[in-house]
């Protein structure tokens, strides 16, 4: 009899030795495929600068250095990668459910029961189709996006390029014009005390030599602004000189711009995916509206050994307005995005028109300024010329002087703003900024030390 009682025990001990070395088997199998905890590398620090080219910065230089080591751009680039990583992890199916009980009896004359069940959500492949495109326009969106601040580096990179390189010429220009006046003023000094000369020269002349410095003051203020917004669109340190070579002329025929399309636009081909990814919601939004199934089976023994094999569906009921909200939403977004796309459309035509106004006027006034300069600067000889002899004050020879000077600074920046509305332009109607073509003719690239 003590045998007898002792035999269901043991066999109870051994089922569950069993039990457990089997579900130390499953985790350890579990834990192999698992993946390990790495540590964030130590951003403490401050982040290793790249190192400038020894030579001078040419446009395309600076452009291209910008697309490498710009800060926004390379965080731009790993959010990028987290978009690819999001949209794959979107595409995996949903895990199985596994489910395993046992049960020993303790009387005598029965046997383990035991219940194995899998079961999968079958609701992950019925609405595959508007999920998988709604993941794919997200993801265009992304690389969209990504692409068009590239664009707008490259775009800003030219403009600060353009802006400083004008500056320094306009800065020359003034400096050189202040030293003539200097030595003007020290020049006419005797004179004025010997009563050759009247006070008015004297104040005209300081008058002058003031106007000129105050703008030669504030160039230099904007320039350093400029230089400033430049490192930093470079990635480079505050203390890095730049020295910057004459931009060339972008080579843009009406040939190039006819044959680009706004359509093309990075951003504009974003808002195009936003409009599919919201259309997939929609739909899918309507699919949400029917129940999700679930599709299972189960294999079972009880404690009599009756063996059973069994199919399970489940059925998860949506909200009593059968999903009305949510497609109300969807439906709502989709027509948002598409309200966007045809705004930055209108937009986009709108800046064009203006920036081709813009470039007009540029044009008409840069041919009168050309026009009445050749007469100012035979005016300023001739009375250069006559005051030697006698025959004019020098109030005539400072004013017309001024008048020169001002017209010389107004062709340069005429120049300046028609340059930059030229390389504001591709990207306007759709050309990478980036691989702009340029024409280098009349470009000097003898460099200019920026700041030192």
């Amino acid at each position: 009899m003590f045998l007898e009682s002792q035999l269901p025990n043991q066999t109870t001990h051994r089922w569950l030795a069993a039990a457990r070395a089997g579900t130390l088997l499953i985790l350890l199998a579990a834990l192999v495929g698992c993946a390990q905890y790495q540590p964030l590398p130590d951003t403490a620090g401050m982040p290793i600068s790249p190192t400038p080219p020894k030579q001078a910065w040419t446009l395309d230089s600076a452009t291209l250095f910008a697309l490498s080591h710009n800060p926004q751009l390379i965080e731009s680039n790993t959010q990028l990668a987290l978009a690819r990583q999001q949209a794959g992890l979107a595409n995996v199916p949903p895990p199985m459910s596994l489910g395993l009980s046992l049960d020993h009896p303790w009387q005598q004359g029965l046997f383990n029961a035991f219940s194995l069940s899998v079961s999968q959500d079958l609701s992950f492949w019925l609405k595959q189709a508007p999920r998988k495109q709604a993941i794919q326009a997200r993801l265009r969106q992304a690389i969209l996006s990504h692409r068009w601040q590239a664009w707008q580096l490259a775009a800003a990179v030219q403009q600060q390029y353009l802006n400083i390189w004008y500056l320094q010429k306009q800065t020359r220009l003034l400096q050189t014009q202040i030293q003539w006046v200097d030595q003007r003023i020290t020049a006419n000094a005797a004179a004025e005390k010997a009563g050759l000369i009247t006070a008015d020269t004297q104040a005209l002349l300081l008058a002058n030599v003031a106007q000129w410095q105050q703008m030669a003051h504030a160039a230099n203020l904007q320039r350093i602004k400029d230089s400033a917004q430049l490192r930093q669109l470079l990635g480079l340190p505050a203390d890095t000189a730049l020295r910057l070579t004459e931009p060339p002329q972008p080579a843009l025929s009406a040939q190039i711009i006819n044959a680009s399309s706004i359509d093309q636009r990075p951003d504009v081909l974003a808002l195009k995916a936003a409009i599919d990814e919201k259309d997939a919601q929609y739909r899918q939004a309507l699919i949400d509206q029917f129940p999700s199934i679930s599709l299972g089976l189960t294999r079972a023994q009880d404690t009599s050994k009756v063996q059973t094999i069994g199919v399970g569906v489940n059925l998860v009921l949506p909200s009593f307005d059968g999903n009305g909200h949510a497609i109300s939403v969807a439906k709502t977004s989709r027509k948002l995005a598409a309200e966007q796309y045809q705004n930055r459309m209108l937009q986009i035509r709108s800046d064009f028109a203006a920036l081709r106004q813009k470039q007009a006027e540029l044009q008409r006034a840069r041919e009168e300024i050309e026009a009445n300069l050749p007469a100012l600067r035979q005016r300023l000889n001739e009375a250069e010329q006559a005051m030697a002899q006698g025959l004019v004050n020098a109030n005539t020879v400072d004013t017309l002087r001024q008048t020169v000077v001002n017209q010389r600074l107004a062709l340069l920046q005429n120049a300046a703003e028609r340059q930059r509305a030229e390389y504001a332009l591709p990207a306007l109607v759709g050309i990478d900024p980036a691989v702009l073509p340029a024409s280098n003719a009349g470009a000097n690239p003898s460099p200019t030390t920026t700041e030192h």
